[in-house]
């Protein structure tokens, strides 16, 4: 446990710090919001009772070395954050895929104008003679 008073986690069983020697009072749970929540390092009590170890969304985890390129952290993020990542991926993607799909649709088209065009030059420039 942490100690409210020196912010020291060197609390004895029953609740004497051992640096600063006052009586470490344990917080009342208290519901935090949804920013106080993603900005929050410590533990946290689910509704049904489970205890897990929060750190800041933001923050590297600990125990792991930096990594070069791109590291998205997404586990610590709420389910309406993933929502919309998600959705804003599917609309990238969908555009992207839109695009080839008009493009494969469209190259016959395409070849065609320009073997046209292609055929067109060769023979004005024989009659041109």
């Amino acid at each position: 446990m942490k100690c409210r008073n020196c912010d020291k986690e060197a609390v004895y069983d029953d609740g004497l710090c051992e640096t600063c020697h006052q009586q470490a009072k344990q917080q009342e749970a208290q519901v935090m919001s949804d920013h106080e929540r993603d900005n929050f390092n410590g533990k946290t009590i689910e509704e049904d009772g489970t205890v897990r170890e929060e750190r800041n969304m933001y923050q590297e985890p600990s125990g792991t070395e930096q990594t070069t390129g791109i590291h998205i952290v997404t586990n610590t993020l709420s389910w309406r954050v993933k929502l919309a990542l998600g959705f804003i991926i599917f609309c990238i993607l969908a555009v992207i895929i839109g695009v080839l799909g008009f493009i494969v649709v469209a190259m016959p088209y395409l070849i065609g104008a320009f073997l046209i065009y292609f055929v067109y030059n060769i023979i004005k420039a024989i009659l041109n003679r």
